[in-house]
């Protein structure tokens, strides 16, 4: 007897950092391979394979760790009906299997996937493998393999079984935060140059994702007690609130001024998708520029809106204004030369302290 646990102390050192290395990241390929380093130490074999299922069909995998025969993989989808291991383990989730409780030796040895294996390379005699599986939109798939008969032992399956929710675990961080991180990134391409930062929450008000200026422009905007511990800074997060209680509201806009531009913050619910889900949009609009009333008498009625709008950029005056970008830096030749300003940057200074 050992006691309470049935591991000895090198077994139980070597699941702590198998179980590290599994939080350690959240790449899937790089978490999967550097515990599956330390697995194979715990339980010994000569090959083995971790794979996740991908959306495009129920037999579609994407193997992060593969230390088989290339031939395996290769049409794999078409063996899918002679794999009595996925079809043993599928029907027990969760459950670390070994072959014998699959199908008896003598059909195991019969079977397309047995033969196959020798006509590569796999001597297969034994296998253990779990079905890992949390959520009904995925499922991946641990296989241990032995080419000599050597069955894994009662102790060897209690290890498996031990790690198999952490390797579950694994796999579904690096799902949900690898889509959260991919969602950030499609956001911040769809508002790249709109001058828009976004915070994508959901119907109970958690944050599904966000762009990736968008911590920052809320730490300029609100004070770190406003801040405080939620994901929203305390003036939005009741808004937020009215949103999901009330998907349908029409918010009026969350208004801050500054300095030099004022903080717009608006709300409204996405279209599509199984759950109600909604986007907060930041937005930084500059002031206009007071104009000093002798530069009103100088300067015709087109430079006076493009002089007022000077903290803007050039596309977006030009887009506010309706005119071309070409327009713009002509207006603001036109301006320096009327006022005798040499750029932009004096313009402002001058007229803030004209006004």
């Amino acid at each position: 007897m050992r006691g309470r646990s049935s591991l000895t102390e090198h077994e139980q050192g070597l699941m702590l950092d198998l179980v590290a290395e599994l939080g350690g990241s959240l790449d899937l390929h790089e978490v999967l391979g550097h515990a599956y380093g330390l697995l194979s130490q715990l339980v010994p074999a000569d090959h083995g394979a971790l794979c996740v299922s991908r959306p495009e069909g129920h037999a579609v995998y994407d193997w992060a760790v593969a230390e088989m025969p290339e031939r395996f993989f290769q049409g794999y989808a078409e063996m899918v009906p002679h794999d009595f291991v996925r079809i043993a383990v599928a029907e027990r989730p969760n459950e670390v299997l070994r072959d014998t409780e699959m199908l008896p030796r003598a059909s195991m040895e019969r079977s397309f996937l047995y033969n196959h294996c020798r006509d590569i390379g796999m001597q297969l005699e034994h296998v253990m493998a779990v079905l890992l599986r949390d959520d009904p939109s995925w499922h991946g798939g641990l296989i241990l393999y032995r080419d000599k008969r050597i069955a894994f032992s009662d102790h060897e399956r209690e290890i498996l079984q031990k790690l198999s929710r952490h390797f579950t675990n694994a796999v579904k961080n690096c799902r949900l935060f690898g889509s959260m991180a991919q969602r950030a990134s499609i956001l911040d391409g769809v508002l790249a140059g709109i001058g828009h930062e976004a915070i994508v929450f959901n119907a109970s008000g958690a944050e599904i994702a966000r762009t990736s200026s968008a911590e920052k422009m809320l730490q300029a905007w609100f004070k770190p007690t406003e801040l405080g511990p939620g994901r929203f800074p305390e003036p939005l997060a009741a808004r937020v609130a009215c949103m999901v209680k009330d998907p349908h509201a029409l918010l009026e806009p969350f208004c801050r001024g500054g300095a030099f531009a004022d903080l717009k913050v608006s709300m409204q619910k996405l279209p599509g998708g199984g759950g109600a889900s909604f986007v907060m949009l930041l937005e930084e609009v500059p002031q206009l520029v007071p104009i000093p009333l002798p530069w009103l008498r100088v300067l015709s009625s087109a430079e006076i809106k493009v002089a007022e709008r000077v903290c803007w950029d050039n596309a977006l005056i030009a887009s506010e204004l309706s005119i071309t970008e070409l327009t713009v830096k002509k207006h603001f030749s036109r301006i320096f030369d009327k006022l005798g300003i040499p750029n932009r940057a004096a313009l402002i200074h001058l007229a803030w302290r004209q006004r």
